[in-house]
């Protein structure tokens, strides 16, 4: 959000194409891996997106990507990864029913209780897009929408992009802990998912907030700071988790040989 935005005169030219290029950047990290994550889904018959994660995922990318992104750009990186998501749904629905053997269930009505999870996250991102629209979010910074003055969804992207990246990568130490196995995720999954999200969010809205304080200063709010800290936390921890279990399943491979 935000590509196409027109900066006040003391803001340099390079703020707004520079910052795409970062945006843009971290896009193509997630689409690859959400290609990494369908890979290793195959090879290991199983899923690597959190099942909450995923559902809320799907939800931001049909609300943001159908009915709010108004720049081309913007809509097609949406629905790129939705389109994307195919792939990843189809893993959960395929694979997913042998991870939730402790848990009959979930295991019977998986693909219930994914459907029922992106419905209740549709209503959850719509919901909060209606309400900033309706309460005029950052609309002092002069924003347009539709060609008319407007809550500013640049702010609307970073409340809810962070709250997505923070619940995917907490998630995701969680996941990987429960599971005690790397089924599913890749060294890869971790790289491209931690770089995209540092790039396309955390450098991309704090390179803005440099040179363009007034206009996002939400970013440096103590809950903005801290969402996008925590994100941050959780995605240096996975790799330690990760590692020490990867070692775990070579010692068994090996003793199996």
């Amino acid at each position: 959000m935000g590509s196409a935005d027109i900066p006040p005169a003391h803001v340099p030219a390079h703020v707004v194409p520079v910052s795409n290029i970062m945006l843009q950047t971290g896009g193509a990290l997630w689409t690859l891996c959400y290609i990494l994550l369908i890979r290793a889904s195959n090879r290991t018959k199983s899923y690597g997106m959190p099942l909450f994660a995923l559902a809320l995922n799907v939800g931001w990318e049909i609300v943001y990507g159908l009915l709010v992104a108004e720049e081309p750009l913007e809509r097609t990186g949406f629905q790129v990864w939705l389109l994307v998501d195919v792939g990843l749904v189809y893993g959960l629905l395929t694979h997913g029913r042998a991870e939730w053997a402790h848990a009959p269930l979930v295991r019977r009505h998986l693909g219930t209780i994914f459907a029922g999870l992106c419905a209740a996250c549709v209503l959850g991102h719509w919901s909060f897009v209606r309400w900033a629209f309706d309460s005029g979010i950052g609309a002092h910074r002069g924003k347009t929408y539709a060609g008319t003055p407007s809550a500013d969804t640049t702010e609307m992207g970073f409340w809810s992009a962070a709250v997505c990246q923070v619940v995917l990568s907490a998630a995701s130490v969680a996941q990987l802990l429960v599971r005690g196995s790397t089924r599913g995720v890749s060294w890869g999954v971790w790289a491209s998912r931690t770089l995209g999200s540092v790039v396309g969010f955390n450098v991309y809205y704090g390179f803005r907030w440099w040179y363009w304080p007034e206009g996002h200063d939400y970013v440096v709010t103590p809950f903005g700071l801290f969402l996008a800290s925590a994100g941050l936390c959780a995605d240096l921890i996975y790799p330690v988790i990760f590692a020490h279990i990867r070692a775990n399943e070579r010692a068994v491979e090996t003793r199996k040989q």
